[in-house]
């Protein structure tokens, strides 16, 4: 081997090893970004089974992370179910405080059991013992436990917020892929008079089981609805709850 040869093995060397120790530091980097999902700071089971089973906790990046629910999707294929809430306060104090509400709050009830809160856009993840709490925001997965029969059954949920529209004064959120059910929730709240607003929340679902759809689905649907309403009423008037429900 000449010079020429061993000083140009020697560059090559040298080149393959600056691009190891880039791409290395680019890895730690990137993990040192992410905050990883701590299981034991969940506190249900069936929550952090979820996670689990979909390798949530071992993902690189949470932006692969992606709603059910897709923009070009024809709603007319989904069964709806539509309540209607009252609460005795003016729409823009009530789109306000849902807004702005502490989000580990408005999940909790009797019912309703907040798991984890992951903030794709910062990586965040908020845990339900986590001392500070963002507010709703676009973008947001939602992982809550749903208790049926007294929690004989528990049913883990997990969604993300895909638009809040200020104007309309309405929030969307999606089922996140890979649930057994597709389809999106969308919650609008409108000036009923007399200083009370009229909330309209509305469920759009669809699985690949006819009984789960026709039987299950709706009764778990309207029971989520009804306790995060009611959770929130108590809420915002820290009292008895005094919502009136349109059957």
């Amino acid at each position: 081997m000449n010079l020429r040869t061993a000083r140009e093995s020697f560059l090559d060397i040298k080149l393959i090893l600056l691009l190891f120790m880039f791409g290395m530091s680019l890895q730690i980097a990137v993990s040192q970004d992410l905050k990883r999902i701590n299981l034991n700071e969940i506190p249900q089971r069936k929550v952090r089974n979820y996670i689990v089973t979909r390798s949530i906790d071992k993902m690189q990046d949470y932006s692969s992370i992606q709603p059910s629910w897709k923009k070009e999707i024809d709603a007319s294929g989904f069964k709806i179910i539509e309540k209607t809430f009252f609460l005795k306060y003016g729409l823009s104090s009530v789109w306000e405080f849902y807004r702005h509400s502490r989000t580990f709050k408005m999940w909790n009830g009797r019912s309703i059991g907040f798991g984890l809160l992951i903030t794709k856009c910062s990586k965040n993840i908020t845990y339900a013992k986590s001392i500070s709490c963002p507010e709703v925001d676009t973008g947001q997965v939602y992982f809550l436990n749903i208790k049926l029969i007294k929690g004989l059954f528990n049913i883990p949920v997990a969604f993300q917020i895909i638009n809040i529209d200020q104007l309309n004064k309405t929030f969307e959120f999606s089922y996140i892929d890979n649930n057994k059910s597709t389809g999106k929730q969308t919650i609008q709240f409108f000036d009923d008079g007399a200083g009370r607003t009229r909330i309209v929340h509305k469920s759009y679902f669809k699985s690949n089981s006819a009984f789960r759809d026709d039987w299950l689905y709706p009764h778990f649907h309207k029971k989520f609805i009804r306790e995060f309403h009611r959770n929130m009423n108590k809420l915002i008037n820290n009292e008895e709850i005094h919502v009136a429900v349109l059957k």
